[in-house]
């Protein structure tokens, strides 16, 4: 099999298996089951494959991954299973009410806006670059590929929202589905504006040990979670969702003015397992809460993660 090949299958299979697997929502025994794995390859994988192909085709760079990836968050959960609105949606707990307004979870939405557009595509994106550094900029699909993806993306999609009600078949009604394409089209339309050099770093080489960039990564995941699941009386929601994109904002001017623009994919790297760091930690915890396989899902992760920076200074080495 062709390295382009070999990347484009990881990246399809990457997506689901963090986005889903690895962060405890669906666990192996549930991730397995042939028609749940079929729809997330179809959304997450496919979803992924076409943000990575449609900014190496404008040319664009990482504001543009995230500006895509939060516009895949929307469709996902404001579309396809509709969490953006659901009142009852099972993973809500203290934000079925605490920052839900005109019918929309409004803190909830922000948050996974976030997490998607971060976990679900911009780290597998960023994982395969590192694994595959000679494809960063070329692309995985030709022009039928890239057609037939976004037509297995859109029919996932389509089924997913007409066969998944909700709890207590609850269904959005026009408004909130028009606010879901909207904001999914001004983030395409920010994503195709957005100059290509508008994240890129104001250094030559990193400032920071590597080792620091794990952190940075640690904490960000660490602190969306924790704003996003406080709730806090007598704390106005909107405050909690400036936190989160203050908290955002801040990591990306982090790496901007410290990552450096040459010689960082080891410092890249770093980063990258941080950001999965919080989940691995927590899998021998999901395991003991009764989700089978979490603890050989965080053993996993743990070892690439090993294998990973390894690689990636060898690679530095030749």
């Amino acid at each position: 099999m062709s390295d382009k090949r070999l990347a484009l299958w990881l990246l399809v299979l990457l997506s689901p298996v963090l986005g889903e697997m690895l962060s405890g929502s669906s666990p192996p025994l549930e991730f397995f089951n042939p028609l749940i794995i079929v729809i997330f390859l179809g959304m997450y994988g496919a979803g992924a494959l076409l943000v990575r192909e449609v900014v190496v085709r404008w040319r664009k760079g990482w504001a543009s991954t995230i500006a895509l990836g939060a516009a895949y968050g929307v469709v996902e959960e404001g579309i396809a299973v509709k969490s953006f609105f659901d009142p009852g949606w099972q993973d809500l707990g203290a934000l079925a009410e605490y920052g839900r307004y005109l019918d929309v979870n409004w803190v909830w939405a922000v948050w996974l806006t976030i997490y998607h557009s971060v976990i679900s595509i911009g780290l597998p994106i960023l994982l395969i670059a590192l694994m595959f550094p000679r494809l960063k900029n070329e692309r995985l699909l030709g022009s039928r590929g890239f057609w037939v993806v976004s037509l297995v993306f859109v029919v996932d999609i389509a089924f997913c929202a007409v066969m998944f009600v909700g709890t207590q078949d609850y269904v959005p009604g026009v408004p909130e589905y028009a606010l879901a394409f909207a904001a999914t089209v001004l983030l395409v339309l920010a994503a195709w504006k957005a100059p290509r050099d508008l994240l890129s770093a104001a250094s030559h080489s990193p400032v920071w040990r590597p080792w620091r960039f794990m952190l940075v990564g640690f904490s960000f995941m660490l602190g969306t979670f924790v704003i996003a699941g406080s709730a806090p009386d007598g704390v106005h929601p909107i405050v909690m969702i400036a936190a989160l994109l203050a908290l955002s904002a801040i990591v990306l001017a982090i790496l901007r003015n410290k990552m450096g623009s040459q010689h960082n994919n080891l410092h890249k790297s770093y980063f990258a397992v941080g950001l999965m760091l919080l989940f691995i930690l927590l899998s021998p915890i999901h395991e003991i809460s009764g989700m089978t396989g979490m603890s050989l899902v965080g053993v996993t992760f743990a070892l690439y993660s090993y294998w990973l920076i390894k690689n990636v200074v060898r690679r530095a080495e030749v």
